[in-house]
């Protein structure tokens, strides 16, 4: 996950680690004013010149990669808990959801079986009326009016 990723994730998780930086730094910059000052003391131990020191080692740059350590540690930590946080508050709403889409698409499966039910009954029940039409129509074309079929003699099924 990049930087701008994680920023964009909450403003509230970039203003925290803004503050934990912040006050990792003022520890550190406590730390290296009385660091010297106690090994001094203790140790006896002359130290070499702040100057030299600089020369020697660029402790800038030291303490912008501990600094990023620590602020990609936190990140880390932090979207863990995100998402720790997200599946514990969100997990139970999707199970629901979940749910109710099943219960949908088996009572859509059962409705969608009833009306290809309902369409080969009403395919018989054409079929039945355009015989009955067929047979009704015959008797009357040839000359025999006493042979007609009425149609409430039938079963529809």
């Amino acid at each position: 996950m990049t930087e701008e990723e994680a920023s964009s994730i909450n403003p509230l998780v970039e203003s925290f680690l803004r503050h934990e930086v912040n006050r990792y730094q003022k520890k550190l910059k406590y730390q290296r004013k009385s660091l010297p000052l106690f090994k001094n003391s203790l140790y006896d131990i002359d130290m070499p010149d702040q100057e030299t020191q600089t020369q020697d080692t660029n402790p800038i740059c030291d303490h912008e990669k501990e600094i990023n350590y620590h602020v990609k540690k936190e990140l880390d930590s932090l979207s863990l808990q995100l998402l720790e946080f997200n599946e514990k508050t969100f997990d139970p709403f999707i199970q629901e959801i979940t749910k109710q889409i099943e219960e949908r698409v088996n009572a859509n499966n059962k409705l969608r079986s009833e009306n290809d039910q309902q369409k080969l009954k009403l395919q018989k029940a054409e079929k039945l009326l355009a015989d009955l039409k067929s047979q009704s129509i015959h008797p009357i074309s040839e000359g025999c009016p006493n042979q007609d079929v009425h149609l409430k003699d039938r079963p529809l099924l």
